[in-house]
């Protein structure tokens, strides 16, 4: 396996001097407060170092180690299975009133559901809607830190900053299939926690530029059923999607398989959740849209040309009639078509940086030039009307805005190209370069490389085709453009002339129309599993890239957008599955999707001893050191508080699996809380119940049930206490049963 070399100290006594030496930050950082008061807790990582030993410190020693797993459960599970032959019955069992109606995106699914399911689908109270933690955690960043105020750049216009986009309700598709192995359920890497590792990762670049980047909370939740989703994916597969989420209630309670079998059951999973889940990250890809774009109407916002969005589950795999690699729905064509419809886009660049090739995203595109798409819609899918655009004798059409371009860097030797596993079509697909045909797409394949310089080479003169033809792209669409145009001004001078002396004509002249204005977007799927970082077992072939790579590369798609699009980007989570990969990537690449050019990555801040500071913080209960030395244990405390603030509900036991509660169990009536709430509830103010205000006091001391003359701490004791006294209290209020 190839891997860049580093110099690695001696013994472990080295290793903080070596680091003092050798991590650089921008800034000067002191530590904030460390009073944490949580206990210790067991969690699992999917990160390897570059030597391919586990970083043991943070596994939970109850669960199977991977390298355990019997040969033939490596083999049904990691292994993905190609596609079946044939298409999966799309056709849902029931009538569904807004699956045929709805096209606007504010409908809500609620709407349509027996009211059994409303309950279940209330999301996780653990959402920080407001960003409530998060915002007093930075603010406590900054006043222990006041220097930074002065010292740190920034932009004079906010519209510069670069928008980082959270999805809180990501976190709520999630596993259930509880009756699995231990051994089973580590195979599972497409996980709620992932959110947790990015936001470590979005929290490293900020406190390298806390004013650089603009953090919000999209708490925004559009239907699947909305125009830019069915154009992409049909009339029936968000129907049937909609169904089997909800179907999975009572198939997962009764220890039964919730997807269909002929699925890779080791790569797609579902609960009723996913649903939410679902909402939030079509919600969140809206947003990202009209941020870029929007003239200031929608909420007096100022648009912004940068966008991160954190979403998950990814997309990329996902093709129009069929879902595949984790993906359900393909959000990057989805956020394409919104744009389309909402601001008239009318060519987009999909630049894909993810290890896998994304198969649903050029399968799309193929549609979209007019073919049949190799799991693409057959006529009863389309919500136009096919005779408006009949197929010639060779099976094509007439190409439709948006035009889209896809250009992919990936390994050949992974899913879904994996030898052994692959066909034939899924590697010509993965191979195909392209550029007429109404078809602009290009596949770049990564290479073995033993040091960074070897590796920037192969960047230099074989990675950066995909940014060239990306360019080629949106050049020959603006010369075709302009062309249009010319030609359209033309026909009407024509065309006037046609009116003022129609008797100089030997047959009448329509009306020209205008052609659609030309005007791009530059999108990324960004995912981060060919980092060095990922799990050996994700990443099979020993085919990565530095984590330099992802700041270099997006650098340059920076570049080309202020060539193209007035500097918009918009970057959507792909892939990227061990907490190593995640933080290390996302802060890479976050250091490079920003408005300023002398802003540059630095190598220190890919160290593996800088991976495994990051990855600490993604255990569920994670305790920062109590008086750090070296600047990376004091940067990283700093770090990890940020990130861990940002999306509460993604901080969950690494063998959680989902399981649902009735809010009875959750929440008691009045202040009374059950077990199942913790520490982080109290914290965030602003929850709101649909029915009443969480209202929770500042101060720690609350009477003694059971005792008025005494005080004590709203601890689990006092809960338990107070649940205690209210149901003696309802005793006595309801007197005997009977008399």
């Amino acid at each position: 396996m190839a891997r860049r070399q580093k110099h690695e100290p001696e013994n472990e006594d080295d290793i903080e001097e070596t680091l003092i030496s050798q991590f650089e930050t921008t800034l000067t950082i002191r530590p904030t407060s460390n009073d944490i008061d949580e206990p210790e807790d067991i969690s699992i990582d999917h990160t390897v170092l570059n030597n391919n030993t586990t970083i043991n410190y943070t596994r939970d020693q109850s669960i199977v180690d991977i390298q355990e797993l019997e040969e033939e459960e490596l083999i049904s599970e990691q292994i993905p299975k190609f596609k079946t032959n044939r298409r999966y019955s799309l056709q849902p069992k029931y009538a569904l009133k807004s699956s045929s109606s709805s096209s606007s995106s504010s409908s809500r699914l609620e709407d349509s559901i027996d009211t059994k399911y409303q309950s279940i689908l209330k999301p996780s109270i653990l959402i920080d809607h407001s960003l409530t933690r998060f915002t007093k955690a930075f603010d406590d960043f900054i006043d222990s830190n006041p220097h930074i105020k002065s010292e740190s750049p920034r932009y004079s216009h906010e519209m510069d900053q670069t928008l980082i986009i959270l999805s809180p309700y990501s976190s709520e598709h999630a596993f259930g299939r509880n009756w699995v192995s231990k051994s089973y359920l580590s195979t599972i890497f497409e996980r709620p926690q992932r959110l947790l590792a990015s936001c470590i990762g979005v929290a490293s670049a900020l406190t390298m530029y806390p004013f650089y980047y603009k953090i919000i909370n999209s708490t925004k939740r559009s239907s699947i059923f909305s125009s830019h989703v069915r154009k992409i994916h049909g009339k029936n597969w968000p129907k049937k999607l909609f169904e089997l989420c909800l179907e999975s209630h009572d198939k997962l309670i009764n220890d039964q398989l919730e997807v269909p079998e002929d699925w890779n059951t080791g790569d797609i999973y579902l609960n009723p959740k996913t649903i939410n889940a679902l909402e939030g990250v079509i919600g969140t890809i809206e947003t990202a849209v009209d941020s870029l774009y929007n003239d200031g109407t929608i909420n007096n916002k100022k648009t912004h040309n940068l966008a991160f969005v954190v979403i998950r589950p990814p997309g990329h795999h996902s093709h129009a009639c069929l879902p595949s690699g984790f993906c359900l729905l393909n959000n990057v064509q989805i956020g394409i078509e919104y744009a389309f419809e909402t601001y008239g886009i009318s060519h987009c660049v999909i630049l894909d940086i993810d290890l896998h090739h994304g198969d649903g995203s050029q399968d799309i595109c193929w549609e979209r030039a007019g073919f049949q798409g190799d799991y693409g819609q057959d006529e009863d899918d389309e919500i136009n009307d096919p005779k408006l655009n009949p197929r010639d004798d060779y099976g094509k059409r007439f190409a439709t805005y948006p035009k889209v371009g896809y250009f992919s860097l990936h390994d050949i030797k992974s899913y879904p190209t994996e030898l052994g596993y692959a066909t034939k079509e899924n590697i010509k697909n993965a191979s195909t370069c392209i550029m007429d045909h109404d078809l602009n797409i290009w596949n770049v394949h990564l290479q073995q490389w033993n040091n960074e310089e070897e590796f920037y080479k192969h960047y230099q003169t074989k990675y950066v085709a995909i940014l060239n033809r990306a360019n080629q792209f949106l050049n020959t669409a603006k010369k075709q453009y302009e062309q249009d145009y010319q030609q359209y001004l033309n026909d009407s001078t024509k065309y006037n002339k046609y009116l003022l002396k129609p008797h100089l004509f030997s047959q009448p002249i329509a009306k020209p129309v205008a052609p659609l204005p030309f005007k791009p977007l530059i999108t990324i799927s960004a995912g981060f599993d060919a980092s060095e970082y990922e799990n050996p077992q994700m990443q099979r072939h020993g085919i990565n890239v530095p984590t330099s790579f992802y700041a270099s590369f997006t650098k340059d798609v920076v570049k080309l957008a202020k060539i193209h699009t007035n500097g918009k980007v918009i970057s959507f989570l792909e892939g990227g599955y061990s907490d190593g990969a995640l933080s290390t990537g996302i802060f890479s690449h976050l250091i490079g999707l920003v408005n300023d050019d002398e802003v540059t990555w630095n190598d220190t801040w890919g160290l593996d001893q800088v991976m495994k500071e990051l990855v600490k913080g993604c255990k569920k209960n994670w305790l920062p050191y109590k008086k750090p030395q070296s600047d990376i244990t004091i940067w990283a405390n700093e770090v990890i508080k940020l990130g861990r603030a940002m999306m509460p509900n993604a901080i969950l036991p690494a063998n959680y699996i989902y399981q649902y509660q009735s809010e009875s169990e959750i929440i008691d009536n009045g202040e009374g809380q059950h077990e199942p709430v913790n520490k982080m509830v109290k914290e965030i103010m602003d929850y709101h119940h649909p029915t009443r205000v969480l209202e929770v006091s500042k101060s720690p001391i609350k009477v003694d049930p059971e005792d008025e003359r005494k005080l004590m701490r709203h601890t689990r004791s006092y809960y338990k206490k107070l649940a205690t006294a209210q149901k003696q209290q309802q005793v006595q209020d309801e007197g005997p049963k009977y008399k």
